[in-house]
């Protein structure tokens, strides 16, 4: 897998440089991941041998023809601070190098939310508890071709370099550290406004149409310096300017918080977010490559599920689909509401919720609850339907107490009411007395859905996770 990867970069667009030199994202301060093999790579004269000696270790690599040279390192475990000398025709010497886990930060403007907008809480004064480290990938398009390298560098974390890390990203390394004592390295990766197809690599974009000719025509196009298309977040760009150049290092995982972006063409997303998920995993060369994301949040006034159409509510059930490609998980956020930047224990609850995931997903950890009760199947009894799920730990519970909320059901009219809900631990049994052949039933389908409050019970009897909002029909 990895000597594919090898491969690959040395098969990429031509690098004409003379000195041997490496790509920002491989610098000081910068944090390898731990047990797995770790690619280093760079630029020289083709032909240039390169030695890299790190922790006890050498790896040798000749420059291809087109200027770029890879080695892959043996697994290290965590630990650190380390050197690393890299040695051609001139020598580079790299320190303060950290190994731990390293996670991409991608998506939307929710996942850029800042840490120093919470400051009130004092995260950002205890932001050096734990040794982490970020590279920010400044925001850039090219529609001409993959870039190679990014401008950057990687920054300690410290009360005073805190206020402008992602804040996601900051409180899902606090529960890793908490847990696993490593080190913990981010690589920023957002774009506020971008959809999902923006970050298709070109060989993807090919799959659809539409959006390889918006590619291609931008591709063909000459801007000014400093100028760029209309519609700087349209296909192709973002890709080849903030995430092909990163894709060779070596990662834990991703943690993707994106969507509204699509709300408007929601069908799409159904088809382009599994896409996404396994071109990213493709050209990190790891089918199994962790992807943890956050489903949609709330948006605008809360209203009762259900009896409006949802743009907002047809992307969250492609999310939700989507968790059928393994090594995938999907952190609920629609029973919190709307979350902005002001909602520090919001924010500080779903980055609680990806760790839980991450533990499962990432860190194999087994007999835990790390989603909320998944709707299975659906039987119809009458006028009643029988809805079952999995993960529902001990127990399916109303939290809070009271009545089960945020239930609709549809008879063959295809007309959605509000319906009465309860469960008995295992089941939950939907009816309207308006919808006598019940054929679908949905739960949380509106923007910002009113009190959703199915979940499930872990095995200390304490509430669990929320399910996420899904529709069932009948097979």
């Amino acid at each position: 897998m990895y000597r594919s990867l090898l491969a690959l970069l040395l098969l990429a667009g031509p690098a004409c440089m003379a000195q041997v030199r490496v790509p920002h994202l491989v610098g000081d301060g910068m944090v390898l991941q731990r047990d797995k093999p770790i690619r280093i790579w760079g630029f020289a004269s083709p032909g240039e041998k390169v030695t890299v000696r790190f922790a006890g270790e050498t790896a040798e690599g000749v420059t291809g023809d087109n200027g770029i040279w890879a080695t892959v390192l043996g697994p290290k475990k965590a630990g650190g601070p380390f050197t690393m000398d890299i040695n051609g025709i001139n020598h580079i010497w790299l320190k303060n190098i950290l190994v731990g886990d390293v996670w991409i930060c991608a998506g939307g403007g929710k996942m850029a939310i800042p840490l120093g907008t919470i400051a009130d809480t004092g995260m950002v004064s205890h932001a050096d508890d734990f040794p982490v480290r970020t590279f920010h990938v400044p925001l850039r398009y090219d529609y001409k071709g993959p870039r190679q390298n990014v401008t950057g560098h990687w920054e300690t974390v410290t009360p005073e370099t805190a206020r402008s890390l992602s804040a996601i990203g900051w409180l899902f390394a606090r529960e890793v550290n908490e847990r696993h004592h490593i080190p913990i390295g981010l690589i920023e990766v957002c774009a506020p406004d971008a959809p999902a197809e923006a970050w298709l690599s070109p060989s993807t974009l090919r799959h659809f149409p539409g959006y390889n000719e918006i590619a291609a025509h931008y591709a063909d196009s000459s801007f000014a310096e400093g100028a760029g298309p209309a519609d700087p977040m349209a296909t192709g760009g973002l890709y080849n300017g903030m995430l092909a150049p990163i894709w060779p290092y070596t990662v834990k995982g991703v943690l993707w918080w994106q969507g509204e972006a699509n709300v408007k063409e929601a069908p799409g997303y159904g088809t382009v977010f599994p896409t996404l998920i396994n071109d990213w995993r493709a050209h990190w060369g790891e089918p199994g490559l962790p992807f943890l994301y956050v489903q949609l949040e709330g948006h605008g006034s809360a209203v009762e599920a259900g009896v409006q159409q949802s743009g907002w509510a047809e992307v969250r059930e492609a999310q939700r689909t989507a968790m059928v490609l393994p090594a995938t998980g999907m952190v609920v956020a629609a029973d919190l509401g709307e979350v902005d930047e002001a909602d520090h224990l919001k924010l500080e609850e779903i980055g609680r919720r990806l760790f839980l995931c991450a533990e499962t997903v990432a860190y194999g950890k087994a007999n835990m609850i790390y989603t909320g009760p998944l709707y299975h199947s659906m039987k119809v009894h009458g006028d009643k339907v029988h809805l079952t799920f999995t993960e529902a730990g001990t127990d399916l519970i109303v939290k809070g107490g009271g009545e089960l909320r945020g239930f609709t059901i549809a008879g063959d009219d295809g007309r959605f009411v509000t319906a009465k809900a309860e469960t008995d631990g295992k089941k939950v049994v939907v009816w309207s007395e308006s919808v006598a052949k019940p054929v679908a039933v949905r739960y949380g389908w509106a923007d910002n859905p009113a009190g959703i409050n199915l979940f499930n019970r872990d095995i200390l009897f304490k509430d669990g996770l929320p399910a996420p909002p899904f529709e069932g029909r009948v097979k």
